[in-house]
């Protein structure tokens, strides 16, 4: 390895060591905030049971109980789930809705003794077992609905009084368990706001076929055995496990845009309703820039594959992409992708520090417009960050040349004005640098992208130093040392971009042309021959 690249490793990992202990701080605040959350949530479970136990030794046992199941729940967390995946926010959201679970659930188990000619084990027919990982799911992710689903399992345990037999409460760990589960499951990648529905249908279905198994497995023991379960009673029982289930959907639909406002959380469904392309934003590029408008186009696609590549939200990256570029609405004649003959371009007219001024200002522009429009903050975050601190370099080395040239006739003594100095501030855009991973892929794919566009015919080792390059570039002037990308990170990036451009810059195969003596030549003239003797 020579001097130089030794520096320059040095020089990186410096930079990184920076990032990491930034980060291990902030990590340590959040680390503080989600133990906090989690002892003020067992806490109140811990009430909560108390108020519901017959006898102070069982008000004790039962404490233990979810204590203990806390700790495990907390161990499996930590050992199956991602760092970083939850925060303060995310972590109050899962905290509150399964309090909201238990707390219906102690409702039940309080009211339901005093409901005359019904069984134990019918309440179990109505519990809300889809309600916390369903809304879990939706907002964070499926495993994390998992994980509250696991949580409600063990917690509810605790709620049922100490007269229900053992059989009640294993149908009970049974149901809670499959249907959160797989509630999470349907929940966790949905497509639509309509599909919530449709999930709440199929649990509700679930939990009548497994409520089916059980009677037929329990016979006379659960009060309701296969003999007395005739047509109007098995409708009955449809009826109500589904109609719960979907009421329970219908809920969880309703209340979904107030959390996402309330726990600043956007769900999958809401990036997916921001990529549409009828979206006012995305219309007006399309009119008004075009070229721009196509040029987001591949920047999403390179920064969907990126993302993937590292494990950065796939969609989130993508949507980003499409708007990142949004403030080139004011002024799309300023800008090369929508300049058709390159000889006319309208900086011929202007000096280098108007045209910076134009170019840089499309980030402030493009916050304005996002801002007016109410999209994500994280959006808004992408296109205040795409460039960093990047410079309009084109500009700034025209500045240079033209205060040189001044400088010298000065120097020559053919001008009696001395020049100033170029302000390199007027062409360095305004920043911050990427603060998320997805802000740091567009940043880079934009880049990218960009600069595919001036090589002609380019063979695969020129797309691959490209990429090099930009990347060598950009890590040396800290570009991406707050964006939370590793150095593995950033080479997979660097690999499916490669791989990205190859196939959107393949080269076609050049089809001869006929020849005036081909058959279909021969056949076409003679065709024309045969349509003119008839028309005359």
């Amino acid at each position: 390895m020579s001097d130089n690249e030794r520096s320059m490793a040095s020089f990186i990992s410096s930079l990184f060591r920076r990032r990491n202990a930034a980060d291990g701080d902030a990590g340590r605040r959040v680390s503080q905030h989600l133990l906090l959350l989690a002892v003020v949530g067992v806490a109140v479970v811990c009430a909560l049971v108390y108020t519901q136990a017959d006898s102070p030794l069982l008000s004790v046992y039962r404490m233990v109980w979810v204590v203990l199941c806390s700790i495990a729940v907390t161990g499996y967390y930590t050992l199956g789930h991602r760092k970083g995946e939850l925060n303060t926010g995310r972590a109050l959201l899962c905290v509150l809705v399964t309090l909201g679970q238990m707390s219906i659930i102690y409702l039940i188990n309080s009211v339901w003794p005093a409901i005359p000619g019904v069984e134990a084990w019918h309440k179990l027919l109505v519990m809300p077992y889809m309600l916390a990982p369903a809304v879990t799911a939706v907002l964070i992710n499926r495993s994390m609905g998992v994980y509250v689903a696991l949580c409600c399992t063990l917690f509810g345990v605790m709620f049922f009084p100490a007269s229900y037999s053992a059989q009640v409460i294993a149908d009970y760990v049974l149901l809670s368990l499959l249907t959160g589960v797989v509630s999470a499951a349907i929940c966790g990648h949905l497509q639509k706001r309509q599909q919530i529905l449709y999930a709440g249908f199929k649990t509700g279905l679930l939990v009548f076929l497994v409520t089916l198994v059980l009677v037929s497995l329990h016979g006379d023991n659960s009060g309701l055995s296969l003999e007395k379960l005739d047509a109007a009673r098995m409708l009955t029982l449809c009826i109500m496990t589904v109609g719960v289930n979907f009421l329970l959907a219908v809920i969880v639909n309703g209340v979904m845009p107030m959390l996402e406002s309330l726990f600043g959380i956007s769900t999958h469904i809401t990036w997916l309703e921001w990529a549409d392309m009828n979206h006012p934003l995305l219309k007006k590029l399309q009119i008004t820039a075009p070229g721009t408008f196509h040029h987001s186009l591949y920047v999403q696609r390179l920064a969907e594959a990126a993302a993937e590549a590292v494990g950065a939200d796939v969609t989130r990256a993508g949507v980003c992409g499409l708007y990142h570029d949004v403030g080139k609405i004011k002024n799309p004649q300023y800008f090369s992708e929508n300049i058709v003959d390159q000889t006319m371009s309208p900086h011929a007219e202007l000096t280098p520090e108007a045209s910076a001024r134009i170019i840089t200002g499309h980030v402030t522009e493009g916050v304005q417009l996002a801002l007016a429009h109410k999209l994500n903050p994280r959006i808004i975050d992408v296109i205040r960050e795409h460039h960093g601190t990047t410079t309009a370099y084109f500009f700034y080395r025209k500045a240079l040349d033209n205060y040189e040239e001044a400088k010298k006739k000065f120097d020559d003594g053919l001008t009696d004005t001395c020049p100033d100095e170029v302000d390199k501030s007027i062409f360095t855009y305004p920043g911050p640098i990427p603060q998320s991973r997805e802000s740091g892929i567009v940043s880079m794919a934009d880049a990218v992208e960009s600069a595919t566009r001036s090589l002609h015919h380019p063979t695969e080792d020129d797309i691959r130093n490209m990429i090099e390059g930009i990347f060598k570039g950009r890590i040396l002037d800290g570009h991406l040392q707050s964006s939370g990308l590793t150095l593995g990170e950033i080479a997979l990036m660097k690999e499916s971009f490669f791989t990205t451009l190859r196939t959107m810059n393949h080269n076609r195969i050049a089809y001869p042309k006929p020849q005036t003596g081909d058959a279909a030549s021969l056949l076409a003239q003679k065709r024309n021959t045969e349509e003119k003797a008839g028309e005359s």
